[in-house]
């Protein structure tokens, strides 16, 4: 299905003209509508049991993989949670910050709920959405176009959805041409050409490429603590099937005497090999197939490779970082301190998203990263890192970062 530049314009007005009725509610009566908008979609509700039934086929994940992703996703959209992320934003902004008039947003293929904060702080904050969806994933957003509509009528018109090939200038340009910014998910070749193409009079939003990894203290690793770690470690690699941009491809681990690395590989593996039964991967793509071949035959060479039913783990010492191609395929690297893997991690710093660590770790992180201008990564429990809560930072900003403004006195 593709929407000719005229369905294109028609929707935008229409949307655009739904921000009046938008703002004419309270951040208290957005953030209910949101919630129950969640719930129509996360529960066993038939919107519910639809999302279940059909995105399992368009995704390329397993049954089991798609109900806990839209749990966990859908679960962060509650009053209480948008209702601190208005907090927030008035803390830092001023009291009563003022929205922008309309957002366009195009999504990316890769994980299918990351759609879900991109379309629900906007609304959130009065900000009415035209969602361009990937071509080759247009069942969810569709989906959430229908619970916002389901949970009230007026305020789902706010919200609606264009399907086009990626690339198309006519029907980028009807797209944008309303919008006051643009909010682009994708590689960063995609951000660059939307970048050049829009110019300067929109404000773009960019998520571009993204890695995230994660580190384990030795002190994370201990006989009372280590089959928690790995337990957890391994729902953040099969999450998605390690698709997504918060999926960690590397895993530091303080090489010490008392923590070996091949005791470290075996119980994670083990740990994988027990999640192809609950959550089992999806099919494999002919193309990561032969990617997958190449990046184990190298990790071979170079190392020790684990093999599982639907995982390996790579345990590299060489100190050079080769990423993989996902699906449940991942490299432990072994250092000396935590400053050692900071040390890694600076060499793609610019693309750094996430990093999952233990609680002995956590506070030192985050204090890094928070204090530090040159790094734009977050860190988060491991366990956590593919269920973030709605009011974690993107890409080093605010969840509501161009959305909002200082109200003009």
């Amino acid at each position: 299905m593709t929407d000719d530049p005229s369905v294109i314009r028609e929707r935008a007005r229409a949307v655009l003209e739904a921000g009046e009725i938008l703002r004419g509610r309270s951040v208290e009566e957005r953030a209910r509508w949101l919630e129950a908008t969640a719930k129509a979609l996360g529960e066993d509700t038939p919107l519910g049991r639809e999302a279940r039934k059909m995105l399992p086929q368009e995704t390329g994940l397993s049954h089991a993989m798609v109900a806990w992703a839209l749990r966990t996703t859908l679960g962060t959209v509650s009053r209480g949670a948008l209702l601190r992320v208005a907090e927030d934003a008035t803390e830092v902004i001023g009291p009563r910050p003022e929205p922008i008039s309309f957002l366009s947003v195009l999504l990316a293929g890769n994980v299918f709920t990351a759609s879900v904060r991109g379309i629900v702080v906007p609304l959130l904050f009065g900000v009415p959405v035209l969602v361009k969806a990937s071509s080759s994933e247009t069942r969810f957003p569709s989906l959430i176009r229908e619970a916002l509509r389901c949970a009230d009528s007026e305020l789902g018109t706010a919200m609606d959805l264009v399907v086009f090939p990626g690339g198309d200038v006519d029907r980028e340009a009807a797209l944008v041409e309303l919008a006051e910014a643009v909010a682009v998910y994708g590689t960063d070749e995609t951000v660059g050409a939307i970048n050049q193409r829009i110019g300067d009079h929109i404000s773009v939003i960019s998520h571009g490429h993204g890695v995230s990894v994660a580190y384990c203290s030795a002190r994370s690793l201990t006989p009372d603590s280590i089959d928690d770690i790995t337990a957890r470690l391994a729902l953040d690699l099969a999450a998605y099937d390690q698709r997504g941009c918060l999926s960690p491809q590397v895993i530091y681990v303080e090489d010490t005497p008392g923590t070996p690395l091949d005791d470290f590989a075996t119980r994670l593996s083990g740990a994988l090999e027990a999640l192809a039964e609950t959550l089992p991967r999806g099919p494999l793509p002919e193309a990561i197939g032969a990617a997958q071949t190449q990046w184990r035959g190298l990790a071979e060479v170079e190392g020790t490779l684990l093999r599982g039913r639907e995982h390996a783990l790579a345990i590299n010492c060489t100190g050079e970082i080769r990423w993989s191609p996902g699906y449940r395929n991942a490299t432990i690297a072994p250092v000396g301190t935590l400053d050692d893997a900071l040390t890694s991690m600076k060499a793609f710093a610019a693309h750094l998203k996430c990093v999952g660590t233990d609680r002995w770790t956590l506070r030192e992180l985050t204090a890094l990263f928070v204090e530090s201008a040159s790094w734009k990564a977050y860190a988060t429990d491991i366990g956590t890192m593919q269920t973030p809560p709605l009011e974690a930072p993107a890409d080093g900003r605010p969840v509501w970062h161009g959305l909002l403004r200082a109200r003009r006195r």
